[in-house]
C-alpha cells in the first residue's frame, strides 16, 4: 500500500521534484513488491538488533540503543533498495534513520508519565546500607519486590547476576532478621547497644563477690 501511494504523483503533471535522498528515490521506484521487501529489511533488522543490543547490555535500554538499531536499520535498509553509491548511501540512510528516531525517544521519554517505584524501598536501602547499589537495577530485573525480601535465597540472587560475594553479604543480612521472635525489620538499621555498666557499679558488685 505504502509503495502504490509513493508512485501517485500528487502535481498531477509530473513536474515534481525528485527526492534528494537516493534510498528514498529508490523506494519509490521500487513498486509495491519491491518497497514491502525494503520495508520488511528495515523493519525486521531494527527488532533483531534492538534485542541483540538490549541483550548485550544486560537489559538495558535508552536513546544510544534506539539510535544504534535504527542506524543498523537504515544501513540495510539502503543496500537492499538498490540505492546507488552504497556505502555513502548507507552511512547517509543510516545516521538519518538514528538521528530520527533518537529524537522521537527523547521526545516520547518527555512526555512519558512518572510513577513513584515503591516497590523496591526496602530492598534499595538495604543494597545502600551494604554499599552495594550498583546491584539495585539487578532487583528489578528479577521483580525482587520488597514482599519477597524474607524468601530471597542464593539461587534467586544468581539469577538476577548478583556475585557470590555481595550474595553473601545480602544473605547474611537478612539473616540477622530471620528470627520469628525478632520485631525488627529488613533494611532498617539496626539499635544501638546498651551502654556499658558505670564504673562503680562494676567495682562494687566485683568486691560482693
Amino acid at each position: 500500500m505504502f509503495g502504490s501511494i509513493s508512485a501517485i504523483d500528487p502535481t498531477q503533471n509530473g513536474t515534481a521534484p525528485k527526492p534528494a535522498n537516493p534510498a528514498l528515490d529508490s523506494m519509490m521506484k521500487a513498486g509495491p513488491w519491491g518497497t514491502a521487501r525494503n520495508l520488511a529489511a528495515l523493519t525486521g533488522v531494527q527488532a533483531a538488533a534492538t534485542l541483540a543490543i538490549k541483550k548485550a547490555r544486560n537489559g538495558k535500554e535508552d536513546v544510544y540503543s534506539s539510535m544504534a538499531a535504527s542506524f543498523l536499520s537504515g544501513v540495510a535498509y539502503s543496500l537492499v533498495s538498490g540505492a546507488p553509491n552504497p556505502i555513502q548511501g548507507a552511512i547517509t540512510t543510516g545516521a538519518a534513520f538514528g538521528l530520527f528516531n533518537g529524537l522521537i525517544y527523547q521526545v516520547g521519554q518527555a512526555f512519558k508519565p512518572e510513577f513513584a517505584d515503591t516497590e523496591y524501598d526496602r530492598g534499595k536501602y538495604m543494597l545502600k546500607t551494604l554499599g552495594l547499589t550498583k546491584y539495585v537495577d539487578n532487583l528489578k530485573k528479577g521483580l525482587l519486590t520488597d514482599n519477597t525480601i524474607m524468601l530471597w535465597n542464593d539461587i534467586a540472587l544468581a539469577e538476577v547476576r548478583i556475585p557470590p560475594g555481595p550474595r553473601l553479604l545480602i544473605l547474611h543480612h537478612l539473616d540477622t532478621y530471620r528470627n520469628p521472635s525478632s520485631v525488627l525489620k529488613p533494611a532498617l538499621p539496626l539499635p544501638p547497644l546498651p551502654p556499658p555498666p558505670p564504673p562503680m557499679a562494676a567495682a562494687a558488685g566485683a568486691s560482693g563477690r
